[in-house]
């Protein structure tokens, strides 16, 4: 199978772009390229010319930024389906923060002036676009708001909701990365994690497989415990506890 075809397979099945027509979806393919990282690499630097974007196929990557003093704040992690560096987007542009690796990354990446030349001629999927990066706006709006009104113990509880699937009589949530790079995307110390999920045992939170899966015994009372709304309780099957986070 050519790069184009398999690429073509994975735009079309990510929600950026899965009401776009084939031919556009090909056409895009064949601005892109498979790209691989190792962990702990650097995919984009703060301050260095925006030019491409990557989907992430697979992996996950931190994003940051070094304030004057040199100390790493995170601002969110991401995995697969997720796109990074729309700062390519816009013309003669640095990207805003730093992007690197938490685990094996596999990537396409966008080159960003040609893609940008795509959707000056596709208005409709340039709109599309300009939605994606709203929503990321409104997204870590969300985060500074929560950042600012909940406990680290209410955000951590936030974060396993959002997660969630029924096991049983209960719901459980699956740690896909380290607990250290949990703790720092939800704008938190190691030490700050572990007394909050300390705290969360109170409300019925449990842990098991050493660590690896979070056990919620009760998902309405945790909730309305981490000071969701009941429309967002209600919205939980169609990721209200997402929109939350």
């Amino acid at each position: 199978m050519r790069d184009i075809d398999r690429i073509s397979g994975v735009l079309q099945s990510v929600r950026y772009f899965k009401n776009w027509q084939q031919d556009e979806i090909r056409e895009l393919a064949s601005l892109c390229t498979w790209v691989r990282f190792e962990p702990d690499t650097v995919m984009i630097r703060a301050q260095d010319p925006a030019s491409a974007l990557f989907l992430i196929v697979n992996g996950h990557v931190e994003l940051s930024y070094t304030d004057e003093d040199g100390k790493v704040g995170v601002i969110d992690l991401l995995g697969d389906g997720q796109l990074v560096g729309e700062c390519a987007l816009a013309p003669q542009a640095c990207y805003a923060v730093s992007v690197k690796t938490l685990d094996a990354t596999t990537a396409i990446r966008i080159d960003g002036a040609a893609f940008s030349t795509f959707l000056s001629a596709h208005f409709d999927r340039a709109l599309t676009m300009m939605s994606v990066v709203a929503e990321r706006l409104c997204q870590m709006l969300r985060q500074t708001e929560e950042l600012k009104c909940r406990s680290a113990a209410q955000r951590l509880g936030i974060y396993l909701l959002a997660d969630a699937v029924p096991v049983g009589d209960a719901h459980e949530t699956p740690l896909t990365i380290e607990k250290s790079a949990l703790a720092r995307k939800i704008g938190m110390t190691s030490e700050t994690f572990s007394r909050a999920l300390k705290k969360l045992s109170e409300h019925g939170v449990s842990q098991h497989s050493n660590g690896c899966i979070i056990r919620i015994s009760d998902t309405e009372m945790l909730a309305e415990w981490c000071g969701l709304s009941n429309n967002e309780n209600r919205e939980e099957q169609s990721d209200g506890f997402k929109t939350a986070v």
